[in-house]
């Protein structure tokens, strides 16, 4: 005779996640919409600025210029402050002042992509060194790999020492001179 067990496994269902994945989905429709309004005030804003340049008696469009440009956005003292308080990267502010010396010297519209662009690279940013560098110190080979990372050790140790010019400047120099440098994000 055989013996027939009950099943010891039980049927769980779980309450419906409806209500709360519409909540999530009507959540993303509020950020896309601050993210678009965000976005269309950068580009408005950044715009007027490059525009006001643009008309300034003692702007020419050259190098001084355009550096004064991008001293004015980085040391822009509600900048500084969010930067602070950690509501803004200072990678970000260099890329925006970056974008705004192109878009200045070339007579276009600021985008946020406009630092990334080749084409509208700085002529003066494009250095090449010649064939005739010594070297320093003990490094006999490198690569560019190599480069890159102690470019961004640099600029992390001259933020740690406070000096956020120079690391500015140095950034703003790497991405310039230094074909695909972009600054890795923090993690």
């Amino acid at each position: 005779m055989s013996v027939i067990q009950a099943s010891t496994k039980r049927s769980v269902t779980a309450p419906a996640f409806n209500p709360h994945a519409a909540a999530i989905v009507k959540a993303y429709g509020k950020f896309d919409r601050a993210s678009s309004t965000f976005s269309a005030e950068l580009s408005r804003t950044m715009n007027q600025y490059v525009d006001a340049c643009r008309v300034a008696p003692e702007m020419a469009k050259d190098e001084e210029s355009c550096k004064a440009l991008q001293k004015a956005i980085r040391n822009a003292e509600p900048f500084t402050r969010a930067v602070a308080d950690g509501l803004l990267e200072p990678k970000t502010i260099t890329e925006y002042a970056q974008g705004a010396a192109r878009a200045y010297f070339y007579g276009v519209e600021w985008t946020p992509r406009l630092k990334n662009d080749s084409e509208m690279a700085l002529p003066w940013g494009k250095k090449t060194v010649g064939s005739t560098a010594t070297k320093a110190g003990k490094v006999e080979s490198t690569d560019r790999a190599a480069l890159d990372a102690t470019l961004v050790k640099a600029l992390k140790q001259a933020r740690m020492l406070g000096l956020l010019e120079f690391a500015a400047t140095l950034l703003d120099h790497a991405v310039e001179s230094l074909d695909g440098f972009t600054e890795p994000t923090e993690q």
